[in-house]
């Protein structure tokens, strides 16, 4: 027996795998893009140019990244902690065409997404990663951390001193940390700034440090021990600072929608103006000194001419359009030669802008889709940028994990409420199985023994009338009388007398034991009814054949000529055989469980496997989907196991072995 059970347990394996992969494909090659559909995008991602602005746009970012965090528990997407590195140069001159962009190289993996960069004139790269940590990338490969990982939060600035021997880091939190690039130990710190920071950056001559946030203030820090020679207050956001060419002034830019400079000594306040639509996000400054480029929020890129007069009525106070992006433009850049622009956005894309012609600045590449990007860099001859990137999994990678997960009973997160879906099945399942196990009880309490006595009275009037009352009750769809039994029993109108949705009160932890089982009868008694009154004739049929056939062998004839009684003829001879066939029907009575139970649950409100699988396909919640049908294929199997040990129970002359 137990090496029987053992191969037919080998032999589940196959099966189940043949069946999760028809599963898991099916759902994978549905039409469009099943989890894209969820969040209301119709299988479409953000690429329509002019398809929103400001807060819907916004609203479509949040959305495009709980798409990609959902196909990353589908095992659909993954995260690439990369920096790409682009060739700025390979793009066509203005008037020529338009160039694709691809990354001509990638570096190693880093432990998360780079937020910021900045690079020494070596072509080191020092990365701000998501988790706090400072890491240096040297050659694209060799990655090594810069100091303890002192930072709690995402690193949102850094820093290079002009002699390249001091790294300041900023993040989220307002902490700071001033790196020692030689020894790779922290000379200072400061930690009461208290504000998301965004920008930092070190003087001319090296002995001062400029630090923005998002309490719209400017902090100018001693560049050794970061101590605090003043503050100067904006009112508004500061996303982007920078020293002016005369070295005495800065530009501060942000929320307040304006460049404004300020001076450097007595840190007052000395002109305002270029005025732009939404929030500046970033800004920079040509190679020549004489053009500042900035990155909209409204989605564009421009550039300012700040040796024109500063003059709020100038015509000249005007910035330029350069081009425009899809979404908020994030991050700008020059080329060496200062005849180019690039430009990275929310709307996942680098773009390159020729501006060698001011008159007519024309955009000559962008890149596929990379995530939303945080910053692009000249590095050399070579563009660099992060991005929040992530790269599709081949959907054989897909299916072992999706797999492995299944093997630990792990089903992701459910679409509608972000619940663990084997947490749901935990709540349904004993629902479902409770109110199929009274149900199945009853039908069998009841069938057997009509099927068995309308045999022994063949085309007697019980067997001619218990045939009509149940081939009548097999006519009737169950919801037509689950309905009319809410209407009847259950409805002000007529009677009521029972509940009709639920299993119980909703004080039922409060009952006594009598009073909650009296409940629990109350509840049950309705979708008892439909789920049994069905089974009557179906059951009841195979038991009246199997009998018949059973009572026509020779052996039977046999008993009742040595003179045994009718009843142990019927009961101990043939009744026991007959069984074998309705046994069989086992097999089928564990996946139907949940495939029977779908309208009862469904009408009568009960939170039960089939209700939940109904939602479900209802919602395209495609984990619980997946969980539902691995669940059914496995209680399938398990019921033909079932059958075949109970075969052996009421034949023991079947062999298991």
């Amino acid at each position: 027996m137990y090496i029987y059970i053992f191969k037919r347990l080998l032999a589940m394996i196959p099966t189940l795998l043949g069946i999760t992969l028809i599963t898991f494909f099916i759902i994978n090659l549905a039409p469009g893009d099943p989890v894209a559909t969820q969040f209301g995008q119709g299988g479409s991602e953000l690429s329509a140019e002019g398809s929103g602005s400001g807060g819907k746009l916004k609203e479509q970012e949040r959305m495009q990244d709980a798409i990609k965090a959902k196909k990353k528990l589908l095992g659909m997407m993954e995260e690439d902690y990369t920096l790409y590195a682009w060739n700025a140069a390979a793009s066509p001159a203005a008037g020529e065409g338009f160039a694709a962009l691809d990354p001509i190289t990638k570096t190693a993996p880093l432990p998360t997404w780079a937020l910021t960069f900045i690079s020494d004139s070596d072509g080191s790269i020092y990365a701000g990663t998501g988790e706090g940590e400072v890491l240096k990338v040297e050659g694209g490969e060799s990655i090594s951390s810069v100091g303890d990982h002192w930072h709690g939060k995402g690193i949102a600035a850094l820093a290079l001193s002009p002699d390249e021997k001091r790294l300041l880091s900023a993040d989220q939190v307002g902490h700071l940390a001033l790196w020692d690039l030689t020894s790779g130990e922290r000379i200072a710190e400061k930690t009461d700034i208290s504000t998301t920071l965004r920008e930092a950056l070190f003087t001319t001559d090296g002995k001062q440090l400029l630090v923005g946030g998002d309490s719209g203030e400017v902090w100018i820090l001693n560049a050794m021990d970061l101590s605090v020679h003043r503050t100067i207050a904006t009112n508004k956001r500061v996303y982007s600072i920078l020293v002016a060419p005369d070295t005495e002034h800065i530009w501060v830019t942000g929320q307040s929608r304006n460049i404004t400079e300020y001076s450097l000594q007595t840190g007052e306040e000395t002109r305002s103006a270029f005025p732009h639509g939404q929030t500046i996000n970033d800004m920079a400054l040509s190679p020549n000194g004489q053009w500042l480029a900035t990155a909209c929020d409204d989605r564009r890129v421009y550039l300012v001419d700040h040796s024109a007069a500063w003059d709020s009525e100038a015509a000249t106070n005007e910035p330029q359009l350069i081009g425009e992006h899809w979404g908020g433009v994030t991050t700008i850049a020059w080329t060496d030669d200062g005849q180019r622009l690039v430009s990275g956005s929310r709307d996942e894309t680098v773009r390159i802008w020729d501006v060698s012609d001011m008159e007519r600045p024309t955009e000559v590449g962008r890149s596929e889709k990379v995530g939303r990007v945080h910053q692009v860099a000249m590095v050399g001859q070579t563009l660099y940028s992060t991005s929040d990137s992530w790269v599709k999994v081949h959907i054989i990678y897909q299916y072992g994990r999706w797999l492995g997960r299944i093997a630990t009973f792990d089903f992701d997160r459910s679409f509608v409420d972000d619940e663990l879906v084997i947490d749901k099945i935990k709540k349904a399942l004993p629902v479902t199985v409770g109110l199929n196990v009274i149900a199945l009880t009853i039908i069998y309490l009841i069938s057997i023994p009509l099927g068995v006595y309308a045999a022994v009275k063949r085309n007697g009037w019980f067997d001619q009338v218990s045939s009509i009352v149940l081939f009548m009750l097999y006519s009737i769809p169950n919801f037509w009388l689950a309905t009319m039994l809410i209407m009847f029993f259950a409805s002000t109108q007529n009677w009521d007398l029972l509940p009709a949705t639920g299993l119980s009160v909703e004080n039922a932890d409060d009952l006594s034991y009598l009073d909650w089982l009296w409940d629990r009868i109350q509840h049950l008694f309705l979708p008892v009814i439909v789920m049994t009154y069905a089974g009557f004739a179906s059951l009841s049929r195979y038991a009246r054949t199997t009998m018949l056939e059973t009572i026509q062998e020779d052996y039977v004839r046999t008993a009742r000529a040595k003179g045994l009684s009718e009843s142990v003829v019927i009961y101990k001879h043939a009744f026991r055989n007959s069984l074998i066939t309705i046994v069989t029907l086992v097999g089928n009575l564990l996946p139907a469980m949940i495939g029977g139970s779908v309208i009862v649950e469904y009408i009568f409100e009960i939170n039960g496997m089939g209700k939940l699988g109904l939602d479900a396909i209802l919602a395209r919640d495609y984990p619980v989907v997946m969980a539902i049908t691995t669940f059914s294929a496995f209680l399938t199997l398990l019921g033909i196991l079932v059958s075949d040990i109970l075969y052996s129970v009421v034949d023991p002359r079947v062999s298991q072995e």
